[in-house]
């Protein structure tokens, strides 16, 4: 039996990926740590968590409503992975610059992400109660984002035991973080009014709903957004994410295909069949009455030309 040689890590990778030197420099995390968690995590958690990641799956897809038009998952990627720490150090050193072999598993919570699209945006509502229901949704659980990484460590610690009981992993499981929508619109404040949802208007350009919840050994992510906002944010993050957010060309290319996908959103929730069906039926009275009124008139026609017959007899 041939056994796969193991991939060894080659920092000049990560660096081809974050691109911007300034991040590298700032990273007050060493090549020896950001190694020892790639190994760690290619050689032992990757496979345990697409598992992981394929129960979830197969948890929540048969329990969203028809109107979802896809749900897929994903487990990060080794070198995306090493990529974001090194990012996120920089950006938000107060939860990253202390991550370690021991607690990178508990301060990231993104190794696996779920995305569920919709055609509508107004079916948000439905995805968003099926997901409070099936994981438990207690305020007191969740993580004080204001302990930085300590309060992520702690929540993951306080809750091990009981989240990895045997039999009991989904009843044990946990929102997090209280859900969060992401919206671009004072439109949108009415369509998200949920007393246990946050709206955040704080990105711009960028609307999703996201749930962080923890399963088994693992912190994991979940983003409802519809087709249209999918499509966008696909190529954002293509051509100019994370790296190249300020390029003035780029920038101004981006803000005309987030209009047109916001523009999308909002014909598709302006459409309500029962509104085409009753404008058929409309269409389909008038049509009789026309009808009814032509006869009406070929038959007065008709007894006119009957009276002048007999008036000349």
């Amino acid at each position: 039996m041939a056994f796969k040689k193991k991939e060894q890590f080659d920092i000049s990778v990560v660096r081809q990926m974050v691109k911007n030197q300034k991040y590298i420099d700032n990273c007050p995390i060493s090549n020896k740590t950001l190694e020892d968690i790639f190994d760690d995590y290619n050689a032992e958690s990757k496979n345990e968590l697409k598992d992981i990641k394929d129960e979830l799956l197969s948890i929540i897809t048969p329990n969203l409503p028809s109107t979802v038009h896809s749900v897929r998952g994903r487990v990060k990627d080794p070198y995306h992975l090493i990529e974001k720490i090194i990012r996120n150090a920089s950006e938000n050193p107060d939860k990253y610059k202390n991550i370690a072999l021991d607690n990178y598993n508990k301060i990231l919570t993104d190794l696996i992400g779920i995305r569920i699209i919709l055609l509508d945006k107004r079916d948000w509502k439905e995805v968003h109660k099926c997901l409070l229901k099936l994981f438990k949704n207690d305020k007191r659980r969740f993580i004080s984002e204001s302990l930085g990484a300590n309060g992520y460590i702690k929540n993951y610690n306080r809750y091990f035991k009981s989240a990895n009981e045997i039999g009991n992993e989904l009843k044990n499981s946990y929102h997090a973080e209280m859900p969060k929508a992401y919206i671009t619109t004072d439109d949108d404040i009415m369509l998200y009014s949920d007393s246990r949802l946050q709206v955040d208007r704080s990105k711009t350009g960028y609307r999703s709903v996201h749930y962080i919840i923890r399963y088994k050994k693992v912190f994991f992510e979940i983003q409802v957004r519809t087709l249209f906002e999918e499509g966008w944010l696909e190529f954002d993050h293509r051509i100019k994410y994370p790296y190249d957010k300020d390029n003035p060309k780029k920038k101004q290319y981006v803000e005309v295909l987030n209009s047109l996908a916001q523009a999308a959103d909002k014909l598709i929730s302006f459409y309500d069949k029962s509104d085409f069906e009753k404008y058929a039926i409309i269409e389909e009275q008038e049509s009789i009455i026309d009808n009814k009124i032509n006869e009406t008139k070929q038959e007065d026609k008709n007894v006119s030309l009957e009276q002048k017959l007999i008036k000349l007899f």
